[in-house]
């Protein structure tokens, strides 16, 4: 009996991923070792096809080959076909040989041929050695004679049949290298986002930079200009000391609190800056008086010789009414508020050349705009000099006013949009009874008044005026406004910064109270709320708290 056909038909630089290769080369220890096995086996003279077929199944061959040889039948058709086989196997080799297509037809060609090559194998059960990576093809005969095949020189890559098993694991890997690749371009275009974002705000602080440098040359280019020689060294000698011509910064600025007295006028205070239109300004009023008189006294606005009094002497402390001394002091800021174009209570480069205004009169704005666009602590030096100068005076004003008046200053460093909500709220921390909210709602004495109070810090921002927020004093109207317009979140929900957060206190389905969420973390709500025991108070909840109605959600 001969030997049965075994191939090993293996092409130059055939590459496959690192878990195909590692799973082919089992397979191919696994063949030799069938192989060794087979010609042990096959090497004692077989007498009939039974004998053979005995032979084969009673071998031990690895779990990769024992389904080809463990049928007897099969076996047994194998052994008649074998001269087919043979034949089949000469003429795949002699078309071979024949083949000078280009490489990308002689790719197709072999994965055809390949193809039937693999189907006559299956077929027939014949066991089929892996191919190894060697530049010719290597087929040994039936009688053992080896014979080569040498493979065209442009035949440098070529298809390969991977065994159904090698394929899916090659299939699973590269499916995960494509994920993870996909993963490490996304990460890679987040990180190129954050460094241009990183790169545009260094640029833009840059910039901005660059802009202060150029005005604070030209004011000082402009006022070298009007003073003279004399005039400019004093300057220099003070910029040296001082560094008069540095603006300062605002760091401090709000961590003032306001005194009791200033909070106590905080009812009459809204009730003139809404008679001379200018209801936002509340606070910038407050830090006035704070700077001025802390409150007390009977001019605490100190607007004696403001134009504005028509009733009292133009004398330092000639105003003997606190009331009147408020009314005067805010009108003429009204008219400082005005002439420096100020947009809104937030707009803190005009609201200081406004401050400014009211320390010196409102003709330093006129000044200031014309001959360095606006406010400055420089420019603000240079005309209390000249003013002084001008009437004979030792000192004029207080060129610190604004810097001064910021430290009172509440609603100077608060963000924007659902930040600044909770910032306002923030500055009214301690507030007791309500009155500058009560009050500014129009009622004369106190009423529950933490609805009143999210309205109140509601239009200090603009929110009231853009209708992303409603006014309300009644709890449940301002739930229903939420809902209304599909605005609501129910309890057990996350809620985010400067959300409107209502209480059910008896769990009743009524709503009680409300307030604002400042914040929302390790499952804890932090809130800030008016009317809680008569006062401004910080409080938290579990997010799952059954106290919790839901949340409205202001869109902009």
């Amino acid at each position: 009996m001969s030997k049965d056909i075994k191939t090993r038909t293996v092409f130059k630089d055939v590459k496959t991923i690192d878990k195909a290769k590692i799973a082919s080369e089992h397979i191919h220890h696994a063949t030799i070792k069938s192989k060794e096995q087979y010609e042990e086996h096959t090497s004692q003279k077989e007498h009939t096809p039974h004998d053979y077929a005995v032979n084969k199944t009673s071998e031990k061959v690895p779990r990769y080959t024992k389904n080809i040889v463990i049928n007897a039948r099969v076996n047994e058709k194998c052994y008649r076909n074998h001269k087919k086989e043979k034949n089949t196997i000469k003429a795949l080799q002699k078309e071979y040989q024949n083949s000078v297509s280009p490489v990308m037809q002689q790719d197709k060609q072999i994965k055809n041929k390949a193809h039937k090559t693999q189907s006559v194998f299956t077929k027939n059960r014949i066991i089929k050695t892996r191919r190894i990576n060697k530049k010719d093809i290597k087929t040994t005969d039936s009688k053992g004679i080896k014979q080569f095949i040498k493979a065209p020189k442009k035949d440098r890559k070529v298809s390969v049949k991977i065994p159904s098993q090698n394929k899916n694991v090659a299939k699973q890997y590269a499916i995960q290298s494509m994920k993870k690749s996909k993963e490490s371009a996304s990460a890679m275009k987040q990180v190129a986002m954050k460094s241009s974002n990183y790169a545009k705000k260094i640029s833009k602080a840059t910039t901005s930079a660059l802009k202060k440098m150029i005005e604070s040359a030209k004011e000082v280019y402009l006022f070298l200009s009007a003073i003279g020689s004399v005039a400019c060294l004093f300057i220099l000698v003070i910029a040296l000391i001082g560094g008069i011509f540095m603006s300062r910064g605002n760091s401090s600025s709000g961590n003032a609190q306001l005194s009791q007295e200033v909070i106590a006028y905080t009812p009459l205070i809204q009730k003139y800056a809404d008679e001379f239109e200018i209801p936002l300004y509340v606070n910038a009023i407050q830090a006035i008086m704070m700077q001025e008189s802390g409150g007390k006294g009977n001019d605490p606005m100190q607007s004696s010789e403001c134009a504005f009094n028509k009733k009292y002497p133009n004398t330092p402390n000639g105003i003997t009414d606190p009331e009147y001394s408020i009314k005067v002091g805010i009108e003429n800021f009204a008219d400082c508020i005005k002439r420096a174009k100020c947009k809104d209570p937030f707009d803190i480069e005009n609201l200081s050349l406004a401050w400014q205004g009211y320390n010196y009169g409102n003709g330093y704005i006129e000044w200031a705009v014309k001959n360095f666009g606006g406010y400055s602590q420089a420019n603000a030096q240079v005309f209390s000099e000249e003013q002084a100068a001008k009437h004979g005076w030792s000192s004029y004003g207080d060129p610190e006013y604004v810097p001064h008046v910021m430290r009172y200053y509440q609603f100077a460093q608060l963000g924007t949009g659902n930040s600044q909500l909770v910032n306002i709220a923030l500055t009214q921390l301690g507030n007791k009874g309500g009155i500058p909210y009560w009050s500014w709602w129009g009622y004369s004495s106190r009423v529950e008044w933490c609805a009143i109070f999210v309205s109140w810090c509601s239009e200090q921002c603009g929110m009231l005026q853009d209708g992303s927020m409603p006014k309300f004093e009644n709890v449940t109207v301002g739930m229903n406004w939420f809902k209304e317009r599909n605005q609501w979140l129910p309890r057990g929900t996350v809620p985010n910064e400067g959300m409107i957060i209502f209480f059910d206190w008896n769990n009743d389905n009524h709503c009680d109270h409300v307030g604002m969420v400042e914040k929302a973390e390790n499952g804890i709500v932090y809130t800030v709320e008016g009317n809680s025991n008569d006062e401004v108070r910080r409080n938290t909840y579990s997010v799952n708290s059954n106290v919790i109605m839901g949340y409205g959600t202001i869109k902009k």
